[in-house]
């Protein structure tokens, strides 16, 4: 009987134990409990959260766009961006404005302006009054403001043509507080563009976009409106591929940053602080201009070509038909218009590509090399952008007939100047 009583005694004290094992398990690791039970091998949710906190930090907002392969944007993968990898807008640009703005300078030119007034002068002829009114050209000193880019380590610099033209000297105020002067290496009225050379080594250049910009992105103006240097506005694109004028071909970027007088000739940068575009001008219904929301900018892929033909050769080389059009007119309740349009030729130049392909006055150009010509204008974009010496099929409709023509071109002569009609070129 006693060694029952025992026996009683350390299966109690075992049980106990076993009790108070069981309590401090269930404190110290629940789920062990909970697999003893044959609930869910997953940990407690306390415990789950515990482990994942652990195992894996919370993601963070990134401030870089996902980039496409084999696109390499911004200056040693700037961090400067629109959108993040979660789709948030990014609330700045200052690393794209810290990639371009070293390359970005201020240009002040001086020139001499012909000015013409109106003066009343005496006579002692009796056969006429004793006023008569005449005219007088003066020619008055003026300082023209503008802005340019650094594109090139040895000092060559972009900017526009109406900033630099019929200028006695130029000055150049570096983004450090320096101030050098330039030289004129070559000018071109057509792409309103210019280049410039600075006596300086190892300049800071701005980085070139490898990517075209596309309608809606987001676009930077930095330059030197007014005088005020380093002066960044910001818009979106509004358009591509504008002509603007009967006097150039070009395809002009239209944005709505805001650009002043200053602003000529200044950079065009995407979110990443990737040149873009040279600023060039302005609409404006007033004479005086002013920003209305309208600005245009020469693409960079052009004015990459520009810098290096004027490096090479003093000029820019453009192929050319020798021919003047004119539009087509639409007849009224055409059906087809499209057939209708392409541009009229008006004139042929003697011993011209096209007189001697056999094109006549009154030939309608509507294709060249399979590509659709809708009027005047899109001809002559078309036939600046190619190469002097290259062949081409043209085209055209005669008396109802569809003719081809295989043209040689050459280079083409400059163009007589135009007064624009509604664009203001601001800083020149």
């Amino acid at each position: 009987m006693k060694n029952f009583v025992r026996l009683i005694q350390f299966v109690a004290q075992f049980v106990t134990l076993g009790l108070a094992l069981a309590f401090v398990i269930s404190l110290l690791a629940p789920q062990w409990t909970s697999r003893l039970r044959g609930s869910s091998a997953e940990p407690a949710p306390s415990a789950a959260a515990e482990q994942a906190k652990a195992a894996k930090p919370l993601p963070t907002k990134s401030t870089t766009r996902a980039r496409e392969p084999g696109v390499a944007f911004g200056p040693g993968g700037s961090s400067a961006s629109t959108t993040s990898e979660t789709g948030a807008i990014t609330t700045s640009y200052s690393a794209a404005v810290e990639a371009a703005s070293p390359a970005v300078v201020s240009i002040f030119v001086n020139k001499i302006e012909q000015q013409t007034r109106q003066v009343l002068v005496r006579t002692d002829n009796p056969n006429l009054p004793p006023v008569v009114p005449a005219q007088v050209v003066t020619n008055v000193p003026t300082q023209n403001l503008g802005s340019g880019v650094v594109v090139n380590a040895d000092g060559y610099v972009l900017t526009n043509h109406h900033v630099v033209e019929r200028a006695t000297n130029i000055s150049v105020g570096m983004p450090d507080g320096r101030s050098m002067p330039a030289k004129v290496i070559g000018s071109d009225k057509e792409t309103d563009l210019a280049v410039l050379k600075l006596d300086i080594w190892n300049a800071a250049t701005i980085p070139i976009a490898e990517k075209p910009v596309a309608v809606g992105d987001v676009v930077l103006a930095i330059g030197n409106p007014f005088g005020l240097d380093k002066t960044v506005t910001m818009g979106i694109v509004s358009a591509l591929g504008r002509i603007i004028s009967a006097e150039n071909g070009e395809d002009f970027i239209q944005t709505d940053a805001a650009v002043n007088s200053g602003n000529s000739g200044g950079a065009l940068v995407n979110a990443y602080g990737e040149l873009v575009g040279i600023t060039s001008r302005t609409y404006s219904p007033s004479v005086n201009g002013g920003n209305v929301g309208i600005s245009f900018a020469i693409p960079v892929d052009r004015a990459k070509k520009v810098l290096d033909q004027i490096i090479r050769y003093g000029r820019v080389i453009r192929a050319w038909i020798g021919v003047t059009c004119r539009d087509v007119p639409i007849q009224p309740g055409d059906p087809m218009p499209v057939i209708t349009g392409g541009a009229l030729v008006t004139a042929i130049d003697a011993d011209s590509p096209a007189a001697k392909a056999g094109l006549k006055v009154g030939d309608a150009i509507t294709r060249i090399d399979g590509q659709w010509v809708p009027n005047a204008l899109a001809l002559r974009n078309r036939e600046s952008h190619l190469e002097p010496g290259s062949k081409v099929t043209v085209s055209a409709q005669r008396e109802g007939k569809q003719l081809q023509f295989d043209v040689t071109l050459v280079e083409r002569p400059q163009p007589p100047a135009r007064a624009d009609q509604g664009v203001n070129p601001q800083g020149g």
